[in-house]
C-alpha cells in the first residue's frame, strides 16, 4: 500500500472512530447529567422528608408546651388565660393556628397567626400552595385527660427550604458539568491522537513507511473482493540484505530498506501498491492489471531498478532482487493461494541463482512438495543413518598417484533411487540439517580415512578433504565437534583439510580469518574450494592461513582450447602465495596433459576416478600399495 492508499484507509478508520467516539462522548454527558438530576433528585426527596419531620417534631415540642400551659386553665375554665398562653406562639413563624378543646372535644380557645399584609400574593400562593402540618398534644391532670391542644404549621418554610436547596443543586449541578465538558473534550482529543497513532502503527512499516504485512494482505483481499478484478501479486526479496546487515550495520540495513521501498515505489506508481512483509521481503499488488505480460513487465522494471547502486556514505551497496509473480484467477482462487504460489516462483529465482525475475507455473507446486516430502524424509535418513559417504580420490599431477580423497555424502532412497546430492544439499542448507549432517560425514569420514591408514592401506601423507558450509562455521562448537572427531577416530589432524568456499569466507571476514587460525593451529589444514566464482580479493587472500587452492570445475572444463589464462593465473596466484592447486572436474587426457605442464600440483576427476564406497576406494589404495 503506498503511503496515499495508507493515509486514506488510515482516514476511514479514523472517521470511523471519530464517529463512534463523538457517540460514546455524548452518551457519557448525556449518562453524567441523568445521574446528576437523578442524584439531585433523590438529594430533594430525601430534603423534604428531613425538613417536613424536623417541622412535626417543633410543632410536637410546641403542642406540648402549650398542654402543659393551659392546665389549670381548663381547670378553672379561664379562657383569658389559655388565650394569653396561646398568643405566646406569634413568634412561631410557621404556626398557622393553635385550639385548646375541652375533654368533650368543644374549642375552648383558639388562636391565628396574623396574616402580614406586607407578604404579598406571592407569598401568600406559597403559603397555600405548601401545605400544612397537624399535631395534638393531649392536656392531662393527674393521669385523667382534661383536653386537647392542636396545632396546625405551615410548610411555607419546607418548601422555601427545599428551593433553596434546589438552587444549589443547580449550580453544583452546573459547576460539575462546567468542569468535566472540558475534561471529557480533552480526553476525546487525547485518545482520537493516540488512536491515529496506533491506526498508524498497525497498518504501516515504521522503517520504510510503506504498508506493513497486515495492510497488505488486507488490501489484498479488498481487491479480491471486487467482480471480475485481475491482479497480481510479486514478491521481492533482497539478495544481499544479510551481507549488508552484517556488514555495515542494522543502519545501514534500514537505510538500504528505505532506498529499495522508495525505488519499488517510484516503478509502480499509481498502477499498484507496494507493502514491506518482512524483513528484506517486499511485496507489489498490481490491480486492475491488463494481462500477464503487464507484471512480467513491471517486475522486469524492478529488477532492473535495483541492479543499480545505491550511494551510501560509506560507499556503493548493491541490492539485487529475487522476484517471484502470480496472477489472479490464472495462477490461483484466493489469496492465500496466491502468496503460496507467488512465494515458490520466488524460490525458484533464488534458487536458480538469483537476480532474476521468475513467473508461477504449476509444475513448481510439484517441485515445491517434493522438496517438502524430501526434507521430511531426509530427517528420517539421518535418523536412521541412511546416508553412506563415497569417497572421490585426488591425484598427483605427475604420477597419477592417489595423495587424497574427498568425503562426498550420498542419499540411496529407497524408492526413488540415489537423490543427487544438488538437490538435497540445498534443502539440509534451509532446514539447519546441514549442521548435523556435516558433523555425521566428518566423524564417519575421519573413522574411514584413520582405518585405511591403520591397516596400512594408505600412504602417509593421505590427505581427507571434507566440505564446511557456512551453517556450521557459525556454531559455536564447531571447532570442538571436529578435534573432538579427529580424537575420536584418532586420525593425526594433518591428515584432515577442511574445504571452504570464498562466498562463505567473505561473508564475514574477521571471523571466517579468526577461525581459520583456530582451525590451523590445530593441525588441520584448509583450502578454498570452487576458487575464482565467489568474490576473490587478492588482499584478503593474503590474509587467508589456508594451505591449497582449487581450480573450479568450470575453469577446467574449458581446456585446453580456451580457460587457459584463468587456469595460469590461479595456479600461478597459488605459486606466489606458497599454495599447492588442485584442479577438479578433469575429464579428458588433454585436460590432464595441460594442467601438468602448467605446474598444477593435484586433479581429481571422472577421467581418473568417480566417487566410490569406501570399500571400493580401499581396494584402489591397496592396488596402489603393492
Amino acid at each position: 500500500m503506498n503511503t496515499p492508499d495508507i493515509n486514506a484507509y488510515s482516514a476511514g478508520r479514523q472517521h470511523e472512530r471519530s464517529a463512534i467516539w463523538s457517540t460514546v462522548s455524548t452518551g457519557q454527558v448525556t449518562a453524567a447529567v441523568t445521574s446528576l438530576v437523578i442524584a439531585g433528585v433523590v438529594l430533594l426527596v430525601y430534603q423534604f422528608v428531613s425538613l417536613r419531620a424536623t417541622l412535626g417534631n417543633e410543632a410536637r415540642v410546641h403542642a406540648g408546651i402549650i398542654a402543659d400551659n393551659v392546665t389549670a386553665s381548663l381547670m378553672f375554665h379561664d379562657r383569658d388565660a389559655a388565650a394569653e398562653t396561646l398568643r405566646s406562639l406569634r413568634y412561631a413563624t410557621n404556626l398557622v393556628a393553635a385550639t385548646v378543646q375541652d375533654a368533650q372535644g368543644r374549642r375552648f380557645v383558639s388562636y391565628a397567626h396574623p396574616v402580614d399584609a406586607s407578604a404579598g400574593r406571592i407569598d401568600d400562593l406559597v403559603s397555600r400552595l405548601a401545605g400544612t402540618v397537624r399535631v395534638e398534644a393531649p392536656v392531662a391532670y393527674r393521669g385523667h385527660r382534661i383536653g386537647t391542644v392542636e396545632l396546625t404549621m405551615s410548610t411555607a418554610a419546607v418548601g422555601a427550604g427545599l428551593l433553596r436547596y434546589m438552587v444549589f443543586l443547580a449550580l453544583t449541578i452546573a459547576g460539575t458539568l462546567a468542569a468535566v465538558v472540558p475534561i471529557l473534550r480533552r480526553t476525546r482529543s487525547r485518545v482520537k491522537r493516540a488512536q491515529r497513532e496506533l491506526d498508524y502503527l498497525a497498518y504501516t512499516d515504521p522503517v520504510t513507511g510503506l504498508a506493513n504485512r497486515r495492510a497488505t494482505y488486507l488490501r489484498l483481499e479488498q481487491e479480491l473482493a471486487r467482480p471480475d478484478n485481475r491482479l497480481a501479486v510479486l514478491l521481492i526479496d533482497l539478495d544481499n540484505f544479510k551481507v549488508v546487515n552484517d556488514t555495515a550495520g542494522h543502519s545501514a540495513g534500514d537505510e538500504l530498506l528505505r532506498n529499495v521501498a522508495a525505488a519499488v515505489s517510484r516503478v509502480v506508481g499509481s498502477a499498484g501498491m507496494v507493502g514491506r512483509i518482512g524483513g528484506d521481503e517486499f511485496a507489489v499488488i498490481l490491480a486492475p492489471l491488463a494481462g500477464r505480460e503487464t507484471a512480467r513487465a513491471m517486475a522486469d522494471a524492478i529488477a532492473l531498478a535495483l541492479r543499480a547502486p545505491f550511494q551510501f556514505e560509506h560507499g556503493q551497496v548493491f541490492a539485487t532482487a529475487s522476484i517471484g509473480t502470480c496472477v489472479y484467477p490464472d495462477d490461483a482462487a484466493s489469496s492465500t493461494e496466491l502468496i503460496s504460489s507467488a512465494d515458490t516462483a520466488l524460490y525458484h529465482a533464488k534458487n536458480g541463482g538469483r537476480n532474476q525475475v521468475v513467473d508461477f507455473r504449476p509444475d513448481m507446486t510439484l517441485v515445491t512438495q517434493r522438496r517438502a516430502r524430501l526434507e521430511r524424509e531426509l530427517r528420517k535418513a539421518m535418523e536412521a543413518e541412511a546416508l553412506c559417504v563415497y569417497y572421490q580420490p585426488q591425484f598427483d599431477c605427475g604420477g597419477r598417484r592417489i595423495v587424497g580423497v574427498e568425503a562426498l555424502v550420498r542419499w540411496p532412497h529407497p524408492e526413488d533411487g540415489f537423490i543427487s546430492p544438488a538437490e538435497f544439499i540445498p534443502i539440509a542448507e534451509e532446514s539447519g540439517l546441514i549442521v548435523d549432517l556435516g558433523l555425521w560425514v566428518l566423524r564417519r569420514a575421519c573413522r574411514d580415512v584413520a582405518g585405511w591408514l591403520d591397516a596400512g592401506a594408505g600412504a602417509d601423507d593421505l590427505s581427507l578433504a571434507v566440505n564446511v558450509s557456512a551453517r556450521q562455521i557459525r556454531e559455536p562448537r564447531f571447532i570442538d565437534d571436529v578435534m573432538q572427531a579427529l580424537a575420536d577416530s584418532r586420525l593425526p589432524p594433518r591428515h584432515l583439510e577442511l574445504e571452504l568456499t570464498e562466498s562463505l569466507l567473505m561473508q564475514n571476514v574477521d571471523s571466517a580469518i579468526a577461525f581459520m587460525h583456530q582451525v590451523r593451529a590445530a593441525g588441520v589444514r584448509l583450502s578454498i574450494d570452487d576458487f575464482g566464482t565467489g568474490y576473490s580479493s587478492l588482499s584478503y587472500l593474503q590474509a587467508f592461513p589456508i594451505n591449497q587452492l582449487k581450480i573450479d570445475r568450470s575453469f577446467v572444463q574449458l581446456l585446453p582450447e580456451r580457460g587457459e589464462t584463468i587456469a595460469h593465473a590461479i595456479i600461478s596466484l597459488a605459486r606466489g602465495f606458497g599454495l599447492t592447486v588442485l584442479a577438479e572436474g578433469v575429464e579428458a587426457d588433454a585436460q590432464l596433459e595441460w594442467l601438468r605442464n602448467a605446474g598444477c600440483d593435484f586433479v581429481q576427476g571422472f577421467l581418473l576416478g568417480k566417487p566410490m564406497p569406501a570399500a571400493d576406494l580401499l581396494l584402489r589404495l591397496a592396488q596402489q600399495a603393492r
